[in-house]
């Protein structure tokens, strides 16, 4: 017998419901009827049960020796591919109430099942391996009863409990006695016939502990080997609440819920083992699934790697124990066992060949989000990229059966969420084709550094076509996205909470709840005493049975089960958190398991309640420790920061032996940690950061720490990293043209993806108390030294054309250990902080004049440069306005000595020219010369005409000397015919510019007119 979902030493964490009753209530203190938590599976433990007496029973290896040859036979006769239909009824238990009234299901309830049994076995569940496999098994309600009766709902046998006088048919244990030796033999169908599914009344009626087991089956009814299944008992049982499908989950939100239970469970009654092999690292004999170390549980993410050596786990397969919403896998080494067992094992060979007819069930074309809540609660963390960083959700949109044509979906999305900023909805589109049963809507959630509050999506859809139609449940999806920026910055922890139960008084501490999960407690409750013994000062929390004297001991013959939960704690905005406490806890434990004993719970609606785990993964469980004990500093789940939760303790003990003490808590301590300032090199991921956004938090990758905040930018600004690029607590000498000065050793970097020298922002700067402790009392008066990026922080010499000096505003948040400075820039640079007197001056731009014949020569150096884009020589004949006549590009950065030079050959004789020089670097800054003058003195007053370039192909510059009058240029070509003409012109004060662009090829004359004469000059046209 192989129950999927039971309570065990080794669950990982246990979902607790409340009755239908109290579906809507909170949780009361003191006697609350709560209901029994799902509990996982005892495949192992149920067949080992029953083997302890029937010593003559079938080993697994006898069956694997049985079935092992005959897989492989069929293998070679590639034979797989058989097709089996298989007639199935329900026995569904009550106490008689209305059918569709939990737990009497409704026939549409039971076909949901069957339509999601059916697209389970063949392979439409969107698995994502490419080993995945149709079994060629399908399921049909039963038509007929055994008596040969049309039912008048096929495949359903309702029964009742209390007609029946069956008065327990709770599961107990491992051997589940009740169900095996009263329900089962009373009520099953010949199973021969019939494929027999009990259904009993779940958690949610306050009834069960177990999901669901099955009868594994066997290879032969020989003489001495006994069968563990019977004719009595063949079959599967399965609580009410997993009986759904993910089109119409069972009490819609319960992960259980969507028919997945029932595709396990089947897959043990034909032959399929745990895919961890019920063992660590176990061997579930097929070899297309992987090794898994253990059990899966909840919603594991990939890649999942294990100690085994695999480097990702298969925690889809139907055989592991992961939330309903992620199994969709059987693969063809199971489809290939399933197979055999069809064909050899008794009670199945004669399945698909049964005479009691089968209704087939059918659904409709209607389509649904298969999130039947309407709600998805997402962080906007992302996984993946640097910038954009974001992560993608995969929202399935159900078919109940599966489209009957062609239909085009359209999604819309719409709430509060920024569209292409927050979120980006990547498939719009959906186009549906006869057969398809589901598909995928890929919705981006973009992650920022922006304190924006949380925000929604909203999805709607709208059809074109007929061959999907719209449902009537689950037809919105609303994305809640909590924002993960509004964090907290410090290097202290925080006690959320720090009861040491105090001293007198006996009394529970404020907000704290009990009760507990089973319908009968028992008698062993929580109480607040003094009487904790050896190791406990004042009081302490503990079950005992005796409410008035409180001793530390408990009934051991009284099956009790009792929480104790704390208020509810609020974790937002801190980076990660611990939990310690003493305890005791004692209990009773043999080689068959773990009877009496603690656990550690923790909720956030203390309705659902999940295991805190230990350090291998599996949940915390607090037995066999009769001494006070602290249990550490444990970790607290990812899950349980940024969020609120409460902290539960449970103790559990059966009806039989036990030693004291039971379970004692006391010092409970739970410290959160803000988010530390970071001291390393780093960088942040890139983001945008928008338009007049007040707070953008920029943290480092991995560690996660503080390095920035910048904000109110008039202009979105995009793909913004902040980074440190050099770390340390020292005080780093710094050069200026104004003199030396020191600067911190910690420099930041903030840049965008694109460079930008005009953007506005406002950053503030975050360093610790130890990184300026070298500053003593001036550390307050610090100024920030805004660089220019690609200068050169340990050589040469800051300026400022490369720099400037923002006085911050400084703020010291001595608790939290940090210090920020605040400041307005323009432009992406590096940042540092100075003291108060460091100067900046720009750096002299010095040269000389020598006047020549017939030009000026200018001559200039540079000691050293910083970003230097070069120099623009300007021209001036009244020393007011200038115009550029020539560009030197400079050597950027560079410690060496740099000569230039230029040699202004169009110049006047006794004319007297102003000259200055203009120093750019690459981001714009510059700082302009002194003006210096000088003319040529000349006694010949010959006329001389200079042509440029020549050849000349665009344009041709023209300069007389010797004149000051104005002059007529024409252009006349080998013909003699005048190509161009400008009068007027002033040829004598500098160049003039001759366009040529529309002119032929070929040799022409230049011609220049002045009251002096006429003079020509021949130039080349190419």
């Amino acid at each position: 017998m192989t129950p999927k979902k039971l309570f065990s030493f080794f669950s990982f964490f246990c979902i607790l419901v409340f009755s239908q009753s109290a579906f809507a209530q909170k949780w009361q203190l003191e006697n609350q009827k709560t209901t029994r938590p799902i509990v996982k599976c005892y495949t192992v433990e149920v067949i080992n049960e029953y083997r302890k007496t029937h010593p003559g029973a079938e080993t697994d290896g006898q069956f694997e020796n049985w079935l092992q040859p005959k897989i492989q036979s069929l293998k070679s006769q590639r034979a797989l591919a058989a097709n089996y239909i298989i007639p199935i009824v329900f026995h569904i238990l009550s106490k008689g109430e209305a059918v569709g009234t939990n737990p009497n299901l409704s026939a549409a309830s039971v076909k949901q099942q069957i339509l999601q049994l059916n697209k389970d076995y063949a392979n439409l569940s969107n698995s994502p391996y490419a080993i995945s496999a149709n079994t060629g098994i399908q399921f049909v309600l039963a038509q007929t009863s055994p008596q040969g009766v049309t039912l008048a709902e096929p495949g359903i046998d309702r029964i009742s409990i209390t007609a029946k006088g069956w008065d327990d048919y709770t599961p107990s244990g491992y051997t589940n006695s009740y169900i095996d030796a009263t329900v089962k033999p009373n009520s099953i169908w010949n199973p021969n016939n019939y494929f027999n599914i009990w259904v009993i009344p779940s958690i949610t009626s306050g009834a069960s502990d177990l999901l669901g087991y099955a009868t594994f089956p066997t290879s032969s009814t020989l003489t001495g080997l006994f069968a563990g299944e019977t004719d009595n008992t063949a079959g599967v049982v399965v609580q009410t609440g997993t009986i759904g499908s993910a089109f119409a989950p069972f009490f819609c939100g319960i992960t259980y819920g969507l028919g997945k239970t029932l595709s396990h469970e089947t897959g043990h009654f034909l032959g399929l083992r745990h895919i961890w092999g019920d063992a660590k690292c176990g061997n579930d004999f097929c070899n297309d699934t992987p090794i898994h170390l253990t059990s899966n549980n909840g919603v594991p993410s990939h890649p999942k790697p294990n100690s085994c050596g695999t480097p990702d786990e298969m925690f889809e397969n139907y055989m592991d124990y992961s939330d309903d919403i992620l199994l969709n896998t059987f693969t063809n080494d199971q489809v290939a066992r399933m197979q055999t067992v069809m064909v050899n094992s008794p009670r199945r060979i004669t399945l698909a060949i049964s005479p009691v007819g089968g209704v087939p069930v059918t659904a409709s074309n209607k389509i649904a989000f298969a999130e039947c809540t309407g709600v998805i609660n997402q962080s906007e963390t992302g996984s993946t990229g640097n910038y954009p960083r974001y992560k993608d959700l995969n929202i399935l949109l159900n078919v109940e059966d599966k489209a009957t044509g062609a239909a085009t979906v359209n999604i819309a999305a719409s709430g509060s969420a920024i569209n292409n900023f927050q979120y980006q909805l990547l498939t719009p589109t959906l186009i549906f084709a006869a057969g398809d049963n589901f598909k995928n809507i890929k919705l981006r959630i973009f992650d920022n550094a922006e304190v924006d509050g949380n925000r929604n999506i909203i999805l709607n859809y709208s059809i074109t076509g007929t061959g999907v139609t719209a449902g009537t449940t689950a037809q919105k999806l609303t994305i809640n996205i909590r924002d993960d920026d509004n964090i907290k910055v410090g290097n202290s922890p925080v006690a959320l909470i720090n009861e040491t139960f105090g001293t007198a008084g006996g009394n529970f501490p404020l907000n704290w709840l009990t009760g507990s999960f089973q319908a009968v407690a028992g008698a062993n409750k929580w109480r607040v005493g003094p009487n904790g013994g050896v190791g406990i000062t004042g009081q302490a929390l503990y079950i005992t049975d005796n409410v008035v004297t409180k001793p530390l001991e408990y009934a051991v013959d009284s099956a009790s089960d009792a929480v104790v939960v704390t208020p509810k704690l609020n974790s937002s905005g801190y980076a990660d958190g611990n939990i310690s406490f003493t305890y005791k806890s004692n209990g009773e434990a043999d080689a068959q398991g773990v009877y009496d004993f603690g656990r550690v719970m923790f909720s956030y609606d203390n309705r659902s309640f999940y295991y805190l785990p230990d350090s291998t993964g599996g949940p915390l469980t607090l037995q066999g420790d009769s001494l006070a004990k602290n249990t550490g500093i444990i970790k607290l789940p990812r899950n349980l920061i940024d969020t609120a939760f409460t902290i539960g303790f449970r103790w559990v003990n059966d009806d039989n032996t036990g030693r004291n003490p039971p379970l004692l808590i006391d010092d409970l301590l739970i410290n959160v940690n803000p988010y530390n300032v970071e001291t390393a090199v780093s960088s942040s991921y890139g983001f945008d950061v928008r338009a007049a956004s007040v707070i953008n938090n920029f943290r480092s990758v991995p560690s996660n720490k503080m390095i920035a905040v910048i904000n109110n930018t008039p202009a979105t600004l995009n793909g913004i990293t902040a980074q440190i690029i050099q770390a340390g607590n020292a005080v780093i000498p710094l050069s200026t043209l104004g003199g030396t000065y020191s600067r911190t050793q910690k420099v930041f970097q903030i840049s965008p993806a694109t460079p930008n020298s005009t953007a506005l922002y406002q950053a503030t700067l975050f360093f610790t108390e130890e990184e300026l402790a070298g500053w003593g009392a001036n550390k307050l008066n610090l100024k920030i030294l805004k660089v220019n990026d690609g200068v050169n922080l340990t050589s040469g010499t800051i300026d400022s054309i490369s720099a400037s000096i923002i006085t911050p505003i400084v703020v010291e948040n001595t608790a939290a250990g940090y210090i920020t400075y605040t400041g307005s820039f323009t432009g992406f640079s590096q940042f540092m902080l100075v003291p108060s007197n460091t100067t900046l001056i720009a750096p002299k731009i010095d040269f000389t004049l020598t006047a020549n014949p017939k030009s000026i020569l200018i001559n200039f150096s540079t000691l050293s440069e910083n970003n230097n884009k070069g120099f623009a020589i300007e021209r001036s004949t009244d020393s007011v306005n200038f115009t550029q006549i020539f560009f030197v590009k400079g050597n950027g950065t560079t410690a060496a000595i740099s000569n230039y030079s230029y040699i202004d050959n169009f110049v006047q004789p006794n004319k007297y020219y102003y000259y200055r020089i203009r120093q750019i670097n690459n981001d714009g800054n510059f700082v302009t010369s002194p003006i210096h003058g000088s003319k040529i003195i000349s006694t010949d007053n010959k006329i001389e005409i200079t042509i440029t370039p020549n050849p000349a192909s665009s344009f041709i510059n023209v300069f007389v000397r010797g004149t000051s009058n104005l002059a007529t240029i024409e252009l006349i070509n080998g013909a003699g015919q005048k190509i161009k003409q400008v009068t007027n012109v002033n040829a004598s004060g500098g160049v003039y510019n001759l366009p040529i662009l529309a002119v032929a090829r070929g040799i022409y004359n230049i011609l220049v007119v002045i009251p002096e004469g006429s003079y020509t000059k021949r130039v080349v046209i190419n």
